[in-house]
C-alpha cells in the first residue's frame, strides 16, 4: 500500500506566560468602578472572544507605536470594553482607526503597510516582526 504524507510548513505560535493585556484592561475597568468579575468578562469580550491572544495583539501594535501611545490605546480599549463594543484585531480597518484615533491621522505608506501585516499576523496568531 502506497501512502502519501503531506506536511505543511510549521507556523510558530507564541503563548505569553500571562495575558498581561487582558489583566491591564480589566484593571482599567475596575478603576472605572466595575466589579472584578464583570471587568474581566468585559475585557475578554472586547477582543471578540479571542482574549487568549490579547497580549499578542497588543504586542504586535508596539511595532507601529511607542509606549506613550500604547497607554492611550489601552485606555481606548478599556472604554470600548466598558461600552461593550468589541474590536476586531484581525481587521486592518479597525486597527488603522484605533491607531489614528490615538496616534496620528496621517500615517505613512510604510506605517499603513505594517498595520496590514500586523492584522495578518494577528489572524494567524504569530508575533509580527519587521
Amino acid at each position: 500500500m502506497n501512502e502519501i504524507l503531506l506536511f505543511d510548513l510549521a507556523t510558530i505560535h507564541v503563548r505569553f506566560i500571562s495575558n498581561f493585556a487582558l489583566e491591564k484592561i480589566s484593571e482599567l475597568l475596575q478603576k472605572k468602578g466595575l466589579d472584578a468579575e464583570i471587568a474581566m468578562k468585559r475585557a475578554q469580550e472586547v477582543f471578540f472572544n479571542e482574549s487568549e491572544k490579547a497580549s499578542l495583539f497588543l504586542h504586535n501594535l508596539t511595532k507601529v507605536v511607542d509606549g506613550n501611545v500604547m497607554r492611550d490605546i489601552y485606555q481606548y480599549i478599556a472604554q470600548r470594553a466598558l461600552l461593550q463594543s468589541p474590536i476586531d484585531f484581525y481587521s486592518y480597518d479597525q486597527l488603522v482607526g484605533m491607531i489614528q484615533r490615538n496616534y496620528k491621522m496621517n500615517m505613512s505608506e510604510e506605517e499603513l503597510e505594517k498595520i496590514r501585516q500586523i492584522a495578518q499576523a494577528n489572524r494567524i496568531g504569530v508575533i509580527f516582526s519587521d
